[in-house]
């Protein structure tokens, strides 16, 4: 992605200060030919943001300090070309129909759901729909809905998980590295990659919608497609699955749903690859969830901030957009303004100077463009 070459750390304190000492780099990012205009004009932002070349660039430092040598070119490899390996075994329209209806006679999705709901389209050229680094957080609506919003988003969960088992070391294990930081921080930065996919721009600053998978965001179980067809073992895909449920407090259930749902669309049996058993009415994780799935769990949380953030700077954003020139009434203009500005200061950063005053808030929007 054009981030500065990192050192390899299997150690956390010394992987902490190489993520540390990129702090203060900017990757360079260099928009691939061949992208959706949307997608191209989106790009085009992003990589006029440093803010987001700042995150582009520590969030590449963060998978570079991750120990395990095969989960770290993995990783790296998803965030520099995020192409839907489980895409591969529905190269037609027939084949891809045929999965659709699998997954809505099993119960996973809704009957005639939109085959681009499971297949969104994607660059012929590039193999993928866009950068990792232009994709938004969510859906239009959502949080992180920016060019950008899904790196920075990523990286706030990454650091969270990473922390999260330096807490449970210190506090149960008497310091011992016994919860594992690779994982931890692997499957934070898996979980979402999909959504380069399923959030793509529509021409007026919209996003694609997104189907609901075993009643969960898509992304979430196509993220877990993704891990299988990638050839990650049953415990890492559990960990990633647990990210919108933890296995727990009558949840378990939702997690063996998005684990079946994810080995359907993979192609393989969900039971043979150690995700879950059979019981006498159904399914459950085939093993005790590890510490790590809580752990995905709780580090997923960055968008009860940013969602609430998001409901209260939009319409502020529409109101103030005419002293910045832009018509309110012109839909698409202000979406793609709306996307400008909060790529390059997030909606985290202005709802905290609304807080302030309006004053305060139309400052800082002036200050980003």
């Amino acid at each position: 992605m054009g981030a500065a070459a990192l050192p390899l750390f299997a150690d956390p304190a010394r992987a902490l200060a190489a993520v540390q000492d990129a702090a203060g780099e900017q990757a360079s990012l260099t928009i691939p030919a061949g992208l959706a205009p949307a997608n191209e004009r989106a790009a085009r932002i992003a990589s006029g943001s440093p803010y987001i070349r700042a995150h582009v660039a520590q969030i590449t430092a963060l998978a570079a300090s991750i120990g395990d040598a095969t989960l770290r070119a993995d990783v790296l490899d998803l965030l520099n070309l995020p192409v839907p390996r489980y895409m591969r075994r529905y190269p037609d329209a027939a084949s891809q129909i045929a999965m659709r209806d699998d997954l809505a006679f099993a119960g996973f999705i809704a009957p005639g759901a939109p085959v681009s709901g499971v297949f969104p389209p994607m660059s012929p050229a590039l193999g993928y729909a866009q950068p990792f680094w232009s994709a938004p957080g969510s859906d239009t609506n959502g949080h992180h809905s920016y060019p950008g919003g899904l790196c920075v988003h990523e990286l706030f969960n990454a650091r969270m998980g990473e922390q999260f088992t330096r807490i449970y070391d210190l506090q149960y294990f008497n310091g011992r590295s016994t919860v594992d930081r690779d994982l931890a921080i692997g499957a934070a930065l898996y979980h979402d990659i999909m959504k380069t996919m399923v959030f793509q721009y529509n021409a007026d600053g919209t996003f694609f919608d997104e189907l609901l998978i075993g009643n969960t965001g898509g992304h979430h179980v196509l993220s877990g497609a993704e891990a299988i067809a990638r050839g990650r073992d049953a415990r890492f895909v559990t960990v990633l699955l647990s990210a919108h449920a933890a296995p727990s407090l009558g949840d378990q259930a939702k997690v063996a749903t998005w684990c079946r749902a994810a080995a359907m669309l993979a192609g393989v049996d969900p039971v043979e690859y150690g995700l879950v058993r059979k019981t006498g009415d159904g399914y459950e994780l085939a093993t005790l969830p590890a510490i790590e799935c809580f752990v995905n769990h709780l580090s997923d949380h960055d968008y009860v901030l940013a969602i609430d953030a998001a409901h209260h700077v939009r319409p502020m954003l529409a109101a103030v957009a005419p002293r910045f020139g832009v018509n309110p009434r012109d839909t698409a203009a202000l979406n793609w303004w709306r996307l400008r500005v909060c790529s390059h200061a997030t909606e985290i950063a202005l709802y905290h100077e609304l807080t302030r005053g309006e004053a305060a808030f139309v400052a800082a929007v002036g200050s980003a463009l």
